[in-house]
C-alpha cells in the first residue's frame, strides 16, 4: 500500500493499489505473443480469477511484457529492475557514477549477497544481484548464477552507460574469487 500525507489534516490517506501489486513475470505467464501483419502484439491468455487486474496491468506495460516475451534471456533483467523500482531512464543517471561490484560473504550461515555499489560499498539500486546459500548448490548450479550474475550485471551496465561497471561485470578475477568461497566454505549437507 501507498499513503500521502495530506497538509490540512497531517493524516494519512491510501493511494494506489490497495492489494498487492503484480509482477511483470506473472503476468507474461499468463500472456502470449501474437503474430500480426504490423508485427506481434500481447495477448491475454488467463480467464480465470482477477482476470480483470491481469488485462489493466498488460494494457499498462504492453511495452514491458512484449520485450519480457520476445527476450526470455533478458527475464532476470526486467524482475531485477522491478524489485529495485529502477527503470532505463532512472539508471541512466549513474552513468558516470563509480559503481563496484561487491560480495557480501557470512562464514557462518554461508549466505552469500551481490550487489552494485559504490566506492564505499554501500549498496545502490536498491536490490542485490544474487542472493544464495552457498550450501544449497552444487558445484554447476553455483557456477551457473555466478554467470547469471555477471551477466545481470553487464546488463545493467549497458542500460545505464557505465563503462567502468561493464568492465567489472567481464573480469576474471570476481568468477575466480567466488569459486574460492564455494570450495573453502561448502559443505555437503
Amino acid at each position: 500500500m501507498e499513503f500521502k500525507q495530506e497538509l490540512d489534516t497531517a493524516s494519512f490517506k491510501i493511494i494506489g493499489n490497495t492489494e498487492t501489486s503484480l509482477k511483470l513475470k506473472d503476468v507474461a505467464e499468463k500472456c502470449r505473443l501474437v503474430k500480426t501483419e504490423t508485427g506481434v502484439k500481447v495477448e491475454m491468455a488467463y480467464t480465470g480469477p482477477n482476470a480483470s487486474k491481469y488485462l489493466q496491468y498488460m494494457e499498462k506495460h504492453k511495452e514491458d511484457l512484449t520485450k519480457y516475451l520476445m527476450n526470455p534471456d533478458e527475464a532476470d533483467l526486467y524482475e531485477w529492475m522491478e524489485l529495485s523500482h529502477q527503470t532505463p531512464l532512472t539508471l541512466k543517471k549513474y552513468e558516470k557514477e563509480s559503481l563496484i561490484l561487491y560480495v557480501r560473504f557470512d562464514p557462518d550461515t554461508h549466505d552469500m549477497h551481490t550487489g552494485i555499489a559504490d566506492d564505499n560499498v554501500t549498496m545502490k539500486l536498491g536490490a542485490p544481484l544474487m542472493e544464495i546459500n552457498v550450501d544449497q548448490l552444487t558445484r554447476d548450479e553455483f557456477k551457473l548464477k555466478i554467470f547469471n550474475m555477471l551477466l545481470l550485471a553487464d546488463e545493467i551496465s549497458v542500460l545505464m552507460g557505465n563503462v567502468n561497471l561493464r568492465k567489472m561485470s567481464n573480469i576474471q578475477i570476481v568468477k575466480t574469487y567466488l569459486n574460492e568461497i564455494y570450495d573453502k566454505y561448502h559443505e555437503n549437507v
